[in-house]
């Protein structure tokens, strides 16, 4: 759980996943890099709760081109709008004719990969070139394969562990910047993790070897529900800034794991 509390002792509570449940949509993108090459991918991440869906288990994937690369491989200015324009277009058009769900894009040196779980794969090409005809500038191609796993979302669109845990800080730093917080300023932020037994709780504070943290609460008793009961909370003086927190909470989620433990996330307050 990520929380944020103002001086006034108002919070905001986020949760890994659970809300996902009822919302069909919750988009966001992440850089990663293959064969040292950067790759961009948008998703929505709400699917993940409900993948896979028996009812839509063909995957329409449209290839294109653009011309305009920046530094990066990603699409400059002339080519991005029109990019999103595609986007939309084929999601209307996959929609209405194949009960299309847009799960996300796969963008790197030149080409930008469109992903569609559909109910059925009737005339998908003729549905597909429809909408690429009216954008001649973009080399297209389209194939459609049975996924009823869902394995392409999972295996290409679908965050790691580390890229979901980076995209959490920011969400959690970006809500402090709205709540007016200074990130100039360091304050106590404390960390929640949750263990299968006692022993593992204390298996993580011996391997801890991040300075200057302290035990906040490590109740003897059995607190959470599940797999995990045994809870621990521990803190630092830190300023909530992205790469200090993304190294922070990924040690913290990797040497939980080793331990049989779980991170679930971080404190803060406003600071004003």
């Amino acid at each position: 759980m990520k929380i944020i509390q103002t001086l006034l002792l108002f919070s905001i509570l986020f949760t890994h996943s659970p809300e996902l449940r009822a919302q069909d949509e919750n988009w966001d993108n992440f850089i990663m890099s293959v064969n040292n090459h950067p790759v961009s991918i948008v998703v929505n991440l709400a699917l993940k709760e409900k993948a896979p869906m028996k009812e839509r288990p063909y995957l329409v994937i449209l290839r294109t081109k653009y011309a305009d690369v920046d530094a990066s491989g990603f699409p400059g200015d002339s080519s991005r709008d029109e990019l999103i324009l595609i986007e939309n277009e084929l999601e209307a058009a996959l929609k209405t004719h194949n009960g299309a769900i847009y799960a996300g894009r796969f963008t790197q040196r030149g080409l930008r990969e469109f992903y569609y779980y559909t109910l059925d794969t009737l005339d998908y090409v003729s549905n597909c070139t429809a909408v690429m005809v009216n954008h001649s500038n973009f080399p297209w191609l389209v194939r459609a394969l049975y996924d009823k796993t869902w394995s392409n979302y999972f295996e290409v669109l679908n965050p790691s562990d580390v890229d979901m845990e980076k995209i959490e800080n920011r969400r959690m730093i970006k809500t402090l910047l709205e709540k007016g917080d200074n990130p100039e300023k360091t304050r106590d932020i404390e960390h929640f993790l949750y263990f299968k037994t006692q022993g593992n709780r204390r298996g993580f504070l011996t391997a801890l070897d991040l300075p200057r943290f302290n035990v906040i609460d490590m109740p003897v008793e059995k607190t959470e529900p599940g797999d995990y009961p045994f809870k621990l909370v521990i803190s630092r003086q830190d300023k909530p800034d992205v790469q200090v927190m993304d190294k922070i909470t990924i040690y913290f989620m990797q040497l939980a794991k080793k331990n049989n433990g779980r991170y679930d996330g971080w404190k803060s307050q406003v600071m004003k």
